[in-house]
């Protein structure tokens, strides 16, 4: 419990908030273009990297809380969400999201864990349809004579492991270019000045 509290600075905690408005900004921009995948945990990706498991897992269950307001089945997956802000925490704490191969790993883990709590839910909760683009997909397996789990397992593992690992690389990239400054002002941003000086040194040297 003592580590889990040390996480909740107060600069890790104004980071919330942000992390929570890239998640539904991204969210929302995606249901507007009607794109089969989520891209709603970019902000919660952000904040556990920087500033580890527990602070990501409140910023993805803050996220869901939001997006449940306007879309209540949002609230069902909340455990996805915190989930993936636990492993990028625990990963990222590991040095795995401090290059692209890494990272991409990274969000194959987190693709995973999403496809374990998220297919159950979808099929249990839902029936297999939540609302979303990647219905679609469900459907069409459905009508080739798939059953419904297989269907909406096939669904996860495609969707999920292009949403997630996309996700993570985008946050990895913004993560990227956040200043020293603020970095070591984060409990865990110390992880990425050394290749953040190296990326600036790399320029300077070109």
């Amino acid at each position: 419990m003592k580590s889990i509290k040390k996480d909740f600075t107060l600069i890790s905690i104004l980071l919330i908030p942000i992390g929570v408005a890239v998640n539904v900004v991204a969210g929302e921009l995606v249901e507007l273009l009607k794109i089969p995948l989520f891209l709603n945990q970019i902000g919660t990706m952000i904040v556990a990297m920087v500033a580890g498991p527990w602070v990501g897992a409140v910023t993805g269950g803050v996220s869901k809380l939001i997006f449940g307001i306007f879309n209540p089945t949002q609230l069902a997956f909340m455990p996805v969400a915190m989930a993936s802000g636990i492993v990028v925490g625990l990963m990222a704490k590991k040095g795995l999201t401090k290059n692209v191969w890494k990272v991409a790993f990274t969000g194959f883990i987190v693709a995973i864990v999403a496809i374990l709590i998220a297919t159950p839910t979808t099929v249990i909760v839902f029936g297999g349809a939540s609302g979303t683009g990647s219905d679609t997909i469900t459907a069409v397996l459905l009508a080739s004579g798939k059953e419904i789990w297989t269907s909406v397992f096939t669904q996860k593992i495609f969707v999920e492991s292009i949403d997630k690992i996309l996700s993570i690389l985008v946050a990895y990239m913004i993560v990227r270019k956040m200043s020293d400054q603020y970095l070591s002002k984060q409990k865990y941003g110390h992880l990425y000045l050394t290749m953040n000086n190296k990326n600036r040194s790399t320029k300077i040297g070109a």
